[in-house]
């Protein structure tokens, strides 16, 4: 009976047991769609293949394949824990659609297999994730595909509902097909914009970037769409089938939806299923993760430093090849190889990298990006010796940059360690500050023990004795306080131990007043809790300690102020017998009662009762006495405190500080501070009692007495007459100012050095703080910087450009680079870039032998600008793939030349070009780009539209253009160039390879002409030369020669049959008793003179004048002269001829002038005679009446009618004219008979035409009265024809 009992208890909880979990089971598929899908204690065995394709529509495509057994179990209702079983990485392409086995397939099997991932579901919006702590990101992506595609809710209609996916939150087309009671066929649609999570996600840029931070713009420049088919089986309405593809293109280029894309692709079969049973589902909720994609860490998949160093050593060798269109697309694959580095394998790659060039090595890491380049930069800064200034310029460069992580922290602590530099220690903090969130972490707690180490409790002992030049411990305790004070909030955080030691060394008065007031403003982005309170306030209270360390002590406790405070301190303030102190108190005070800041409002009306019966302040502006001062506005605030001492007339610390407020928000603009001691003896020795001012002035004001008001004004501004001693002239007034002299040089020079510490702080951060000793060694720094740039820069660079001809210098430039990441529903990232790359430089130098007085000139300058485009899916840590579209514009340029010199001649040779030079081109090319090669994306059209045109530039060289690209216009719906196939348009200079050398020769010579050489004449030639197969030269000469004054120049050129001269020669003679001088000039080919030009002129004591000019033209037969005479003695005449010869033609001209006392006359006498006819103009005048009659045939457009008829029918309307005016006009009755155009020939020309004048005008001037008389007046004009002609 007893084993019956107990079966029957058994039975009793089994049943209980299944009912509650029934009731657990019912009360979650009200809430889980996906319940019928996945059954409790089942599992559904499914084989999950996903693949991505990127390139260009019909072209060569690329992209991982990923391939596993998905195992879901469903231990509870909407409990999941899908394993992946026998993973597979392969890489495809349109040419292997199978792929090749990626070389990370192994590795990726083995992450995948490793855990399994938890699930729960609860209705379709929310679905968390619990993987196990070991788990990549990447990893976890894919997993996190798989459930994404797995999730299809069941549903009774069509509808639009928000569903949780990959890419979050997506509003999703839900579309059924059912057949019976179960919908076997589901249609989910997605525009993925409409996704809450699908946005772009920035990747490692250029820092140095001018353009950047653009992704978000980019990024809607690639629409991105997901559908999905699911087929459900009708009885168990578990999925059957899944298919989803999600679609990816780049708008620009792109023609309806064709262009860059990438394509991703999920495919699930059901295989099996059965009941299990495991009925135990444990998570930790503190490993949950949502659905929506996470970014992963993007780094090679085999850690080498081969491609990174193979890139350098071409990028080195391409100044000694014809390729340097290459330059910048090798600069950005150098940078893009070092970024996927990580720290140990791009250590070890930059120190190889420096040794072959330093130069592209820095340019390249500075232009990283990454975390682990910075760290790299850290390294090479170490290893460079005597560069303290720059070192510490670089380090404070790399810490303005924003969001620094831990190990750009970790770096600079690094550092720090390394050289504890003001500069460097200042970096740390900020890196430090900006770093700093909330939470404690262990690089935080490192930096500050190291504080700590450095600190030492502010014991003043030199913690490394064994250095060189240790330095001095105060200093660095000083130092240590100021960048504590930078980070404090990061060090109040996460040491206690620090803060201690600092409130010990704020109590201590041991040390230098400087460190103790640093120990105090440490604290002021503290936050004061009572341990803080008491020690300052403690120190606020000494009466011994000096008036600005409580006044700093008091800024401190005054940061967030409560009424106890304030009580406090005014209890204590009536028993202070420090005016200084007192007064800066009450009027801190006082501002704070009249701002209007909110905060303050609770303690305003206790300090209006609390003050007053203090004294009022007084009417001057600077009183002497320490205060606070505040200028409240509505844009916000101006503050400044000064400090005084009771000992002392000039102030011990200034401090300005301006704020803005911005929607009742204070932001701190800067605050500007001054701290100084021992300026006293050298103000006194200048303005004191005794001081060179007061007693020089004095006597010098006495001894002018009334001619000084003036200056006596002045004096009594600096000290009242009533304090100065008076003083006795001496008799010897400018020895004893000397004497004055002399003892303020030996009072400045024995007294104490003043100190001053001036800081600045911007926007909030403290820039740093600078001595009086600094100052000195800045001069002496730049100083040096002067003396190294000025003259051993200059010199070591001019050595080096005139000792060899192998010098380069290429800058490379990241000037744009926007690169981001998308989700895509595979859980592989889809990476998009855009970057482009400046690349100037230039190559040569120039080289000098004294031996050989030969001289080797080098010049190549080019420059390169490219666009670089890069779109992918790939899978991070196991391979890469992707399509790049690069624009590249080049210009190069190229002189070689070889000077020789000798004693009356000189060289200058250049060798023809032995290869292409491209003065401008300009090409786009598409490439494929997979972890095992890169290959050029074939035209869409195999024919490539080609042409090159070529003109001869000039011997031995052409100007080439040449054009080619693909021309799909014949495809429908084919992509816009350039994205159709490559292209490219080149402007270059080929060689003909007919010459090798250009030369040109300069000579000059002292030759001896004329009979037995008695023309001593200086020739000057130049010779160009083209030598080779096709030969040519030019040759230019000047020779002067110095007795007959001639100077005469020529050119020949051979090849064009030109032999032209220019000789001008200056002449100095007598004619007629008569000095004269005259210029020849005569242009010759082939010594044939072509034009003569020549000038005469006299001149005799302005009484007999004449001037010259003719111009003869020997093959038009033509000359022409113009000669002017003036004769003055008692009448003055001047005459004016003017004569020229045409061929059958001639005209001259004479005009003179008379003029005397009594009238002044003036003769004209023109003659043109003209024999027509044997000018041969019959020719011509044929010649002009058929072009009448072939103009006059033209047809008139779009009519039948001739242009003639037209000119017709208005000549008949002109006939009604005619009639009205023929008997007024006979001369006209002779047109009438004419009514036909081709009856008007041209006149007949006339054989001889002349024409001959006489003009002679004299006016007379008796009595100051005017009266004109003509003398002669006569003129004939006429022309002759034979008898067979009428005219």
């Amino acid at each position: 009976m007893m084993g019956y009992s107990k079966l029957c208890l058994l039975l009793l909880l089994s049943s209980y047991t299944l009912a509650q979990e029934g009731n657990d089971g019912n009360a979650l598929t009200s809430t889980c769609l996906l319940a019928s899908r996945f059954k409790s204690y089942k599992k559904y065995v499914y084989q999950y293949t996903t693949e991505s394709r990127n390139g260009v529509v019909g072209n060569l495509k690329n992209g991982p394949q990923a391939s596993c057994q998905v195992v879901i179990e469903i231990p509870k209702t909407c409990r999941f824990i899908m394993h992946t079983r026998d993973c597979a990485l392969r890489e495809v392409s349109a040419m292997d659609p199978r792929g090749q086995p990626s070389p990370g397939s192994e590795a990726f099997q083995a992450a995948m297999e490793k855990n399994p991932l938890k699930f729960t579901v609860e209705e379709v919006t929310r679905v968390q994730l619990y993987p196990e702590a070991d788990e990549p990101v990447h990893i976890l992506n894919i997993k996190r595909g798989i459930v994404s595609a797995l999730i299809v809710p069941v549903m009774e209609d069509e509808q639009n509902i928000l569903m949780s996916t990959v890419h979050g939150q997506c509003f999703t087309d839900y579309l059924g097909n059912a057949r019976g009671d179960v919908a076997t066929q589901v249609t989910l649609s997605r525009d993925l914009s409409q996704c809450d999570q699908f946005h772009s996600r920035e990747r490692v840029n250029s820092p140095l970037a001018l353009l950047q931070k653009l992704h978000r713009p980019l990024s809607e420049l690639i629409t991105s769409t997901q559908d999905c088919n699911y087929q459900v089986d009708n009885k168990g309405k578990h999925l059957m089938v899944v298919v989803c593809t999600e679609k990816h293109v780049y708008l620009p280029f792109s023609n309806a939806a064709n262009g860059i894309s990438s394509e991703v692709t999920q495919h699930l079969s059901f295989q099996s299923s059965r009941r299990i049973n495991n009925k135990v589902f444990d998570m930790d909720p503190s490993q949950s993760k949502p659905l929506h994609f996470e970014d992963p860490e993007d780094k090679a998949p085999v850690q080498s430093k081969d491609a990174a160093l193979s890139t350098l050593q071409d990028l080195v060798a391409l100044a000694g090849t014809d390729q340097g269109q290459k330059r910048t697309s090798l600069f950005h694959k150098l940078v893009s190889s070092m970024r996927v580095l990580k720290n140990e394998t791009l250590s070890q790659t930059v120190t190889e990298m420096l040794d072959v060039s330093g130069w592209l090595t820095w340019q390249a890491l500075f232009q990283c990006g990454t975390t682990e380049c910075t760290s790299a930069i850290f390294q090479a800064i170490r290893t460079i010796g005597g560069l303290s200034p720059e070192v510490d310029a670089l380090v404070y460069g790399l810490s303005l940059q924003a969001n620094p992580d831990a190990s750009r922290v970790r770096d600079m602590l690094s550092m720090a360690q390394y050289r504890q530099s003001r500069v460097i220690m200042y970096a740390l903090a900020n890196t430090v500050k900006k770093f700093h969130k909330a939470e404690v972490t262990p690089v935080v707690t490192d930096v500050s023990k190291f504080m700590e180490t450095l600190l030492n409790d502010c014991l003043g002992e030199t913690l490394d004795e064994d250095s060189d030049s240790p330095a001095d411990p105060k200093e660095i305790a000083f130092l240590v306080l100021k960048v504590v004070g930078v980070m404090g909030q990061a060090m109040q955080a996460v040491s206690p131990s620090l803060i201690s030691s600092i409130l010990q060394c704020a109590k201590k008065t041991d040390i230098p007043l400087s460190n103790q007031k640093a120990a105090v403003q440490a604290f002021r982005l503290m936050d004061n809790n009572n341990e803080v309170r008491n020690t300052f306030m403690e120190v606020f209270q000494d009466a011994q300690s000096p008036v600005e360390k409580r006044v700093a002590a008091y800024l401190i406790l005054m940061k967030n102020p409560d009424q106890a405070l304030v009580r406090d301190i005014l209890n204590h303030l009536e028993n202070v017998r420090d005016e200084h102190l007192k007064s800066f108190v009450v009027s801190h005070l006082k501002n704070i009662r009249n701002s209007g800041e909110p905060q303050m409002d609770q303690l305003k009306e206790y300090i209006e009762l609390a003050l007053r019966d203090q004294l009022s302040p007084t009417n001057k502006v600077f009183d002497g006495m320490s205060s606070n001062y505040k200028i409240d506005s509505p844009l916000g605030s101006v503050q400044s405190n000064i400090i005084f001492d009771v000992t002392d007339t000039m102030p011990k610390e200034v401090m300005l500080e301006t704020t803005l407020k911005v929607f009742n928000y204070n932001y701190d603009i800067f605050e500007v501070g001054i701290e100084g001691t021992g300026f006293e003896p050298t103000i006194d020795a200048l303005f004191g009692e005794q001081g060179f001012f007061p007693d020089s002035v004095s006597k010098v004001m006495y001894w002018a007495d009334d001619k000084a008001k003036m200056l006596r004004k002045v004096l009594d501004r600096i000290a009242p007459e009533r304090d100065r001693m008076k003083r006795q002239v001496p008799q010897d007034l400018l020895k004893d100012i000397t004497n004055s002299v002399q003892k303020l040089i030996n009072d400045v020079r024995f007294s104490p050095a003043p100190e001053a510490t001036a800081y600045l702080r911007l926007l909030g951060a403290e820039m740093g703080y600078m001595k009086t000793s600094d100052m000195r060694k800045m001069a002496e720094t730049l100083f040096m910087y002067f003396h190294t740039f000025i003259k051993v820069l200059p010199a070591k660079a001019i050595s080096a450009l005139t000792s060899s001809t192998e010098n380069e210098v290429f800058a490379h430039y990241i000037f744009m680079e926007d690169a981001f990441s998308l989700p895509t529903a595979a859980g592989f990232p889809l990476r998009f870039s855009l970057a482009g790359v400046f690349a100037p430089g230039a190559k040569g130098g120039m080289t000098h032998s004294s031996a050989s007085r030969m001289s080797d000139l080098s010049f190549m300058p080019s420059v390169g600008l490219e666009f670089i485009t890069q779109m992918g899916v790939h899978i991070p840590g196991y391979g890469q793939a992707g399509l790049e579209m690069h624009t590249n514009m080049y210009h190069e340029s190229s002189l070689k030349a070889k000077v020789t010199m000798s004693r009356n001649q000189m060289r200058l040779s250049i060798p023809a070009p032995q290869s292409n030079t491209q003065l401008f081109s300009i090409s786009n090319k598409l490439q494929s780009v997979s972890s095992s090669q890169t290959q050029i994306v074939p035209p869409l059209l195999e024919e490539q539209s080609e042409s090159t045109d070529c003109q001869p530039l000039f011997s031995g060289l052409r100007l080439c253009s040449l054009v080619s690209f693909s021309n799909a216009t014949s495809i429908d719906q084919a992509p816009y160039h350039p994205l159709s196939g490559d292209s490219r348009f080149a402007v270059e200079i080929q060689p003909t390879r007919e010459v090798s050398e250009y030369t040109a020769t300069i000579t000059n010579e002292v030759l001896r002409e004329g009979k037995k050489g008695r023309h001593k004449v200086n020739s000057l030639k130049l010779t160009l030369r083209a030598e080779g197969y096709d030969s040519s030269e030019v040759t230019a000469s000047l020779k002067y020669n110095h007795n007959k004054n001639t100077v005469t120049t020529e050119v020949v050129i051979p090849d064009y049959d030109v032999k032209a001269g220019i000789k001008l020669a200056v002449t100095d003679g007598e004619a007629k008793g008569k000095r004269m001088r005259g210029i020849t000039v005569d242009v010759t080919n082939k010594n044939i003179p072509q034009l003569t030009l020549v000038g005469h002129t006299r001149l005799d004591m302005m009484k007999d004048a004449m001037l010259q000019l003719q111009m003869v033209i020997p093959f038009l037969k033509t000359d022409a002269s113009v000669t002017a005479t003036l004769k003055r003695d008692e009448n003055v005449v001047m005459d004016l001829e003017t004569v020229i010869n045409l061929p059958e033609t001639s005209y001259q001209q004479k005009a003179s002038f008379k003029y005397d006392v009594d009238k002044f006359e003036v003769e004209l006498k023109s003659d043109l005679n003209s024999e027509i006819q044997k000018l041969n103009v019959e020719e011509h005048q044929r010649r002009l009446q058929q072009l009448i009659d072939h103009i006059l045939d033209q047809k008139v457009t779009k009519t039948d009618m001739k242009l003639r008829h037209i000119v017709m029918k208005g000549i008949e309307a002109g006939d009604i004219w005619l009639d009205k005016l023929t008997a007024r006009i006979p001369y006209l009755a002779n047109l009438r008979n004419k009514r036909s155009i081709s009856d008007v020939t041209l006149a007949a020309l006339p054989e001889k035409l002349f024409l001959q004048s006489y003009t002679r005008d004299r006016p007379i001037y008796p009595c100051q009265q005017l009266s004109t008389t003509i003398i002669h007046y006569t003129t004939f004009f006429g022309f002759y024809c034979s008898p067979s002609r009428s005219g």
